[in-house]
């Protein structure tokens, strides 16, 4: 749950990036590199006292368990909303941006919580089906539904793939923050030039 609260953080960005591109982009970039780099001094820290030793502790039960490599997943997802506001037009970026913060965390919250038919991996039907529904309301209503039946349907396998290449997923190599926006602000670029 509280892992999902930092996807939710990124509707601050949202907006902030409609509001102000270069703002926004600065913003997301200082916070993922910050992210990247205080991950390092967590994983070695050369002096703590107790209450720094208390703050790493509750850090790593926010992060995932099963890395060595805390924060990455936080860097992946702002990185994520970042690169679709640079390469995509604002209007796409958004979409692309609410489907990773809004769709990719009701999928994780449902398919934890009701999830009782496997799909891939750690995917569940029922959550992949919430994403896909959640993101076709989304794209529908700021789009248009023809683009948003595309966008979805790319967006939700997108959010598959690691499953697919668990080695990969494991080595950060492939990271469903980066493919989810892409994938949809790809779709809903092509759909629109259609």
């Amino acid at each position: 749950m509280l892992r999902q609260a930092v996807h939710l953080s990124g509707f601050v960005f949202v907006f902030i990036l409609f509001a102000s591109k270069a703002m926004g982009l600065f913003l997301l970039f200082s916070l993922s590199a910050f992210m990247l780099l205080y991950q390092e001094h967590i994983k070695k820290p050369k002096k703590t006292n107790r209450l720094e030793k208390l703050i790493r502790h509750v850090a790593f039960k926010l992060v995932r368990k099963d890395t060595n490599k805390p924060f990455l997943g936080a860097f992946w997802f702002y990185f994520g909303i970042g690169f679709s506001f640079l390469v995509f037009p604002i209007k796409i970026a958004m979409v692309s941006s609410l489907i990773l913060i809004l769709s990719d965390s009701l999928s994780t919250l449902i398919g934890l919580r009701f999830g009782s038919h496997k799909l891939f991996g750690s995917k569940t039907i029922e959550g992949s089906f919430v994403f896909f529904l959640s993101s076709l309301i989304i794209s529908s209503y700021i789009i248009n539904p023809v683009s948003g039946l595309l966008c979805s349907f790319f967006a939700t396998f997108a959010e598959l793939v690691p499953e697919f290449f668990k080695n990969a997923k494991h080595k950060e190599i492939i990271n469903d923050n980066i493919l989810i926006p892409l994938a949809s602000g790809f779709i809903l670029l092509l759909t629109q030039h259609l």
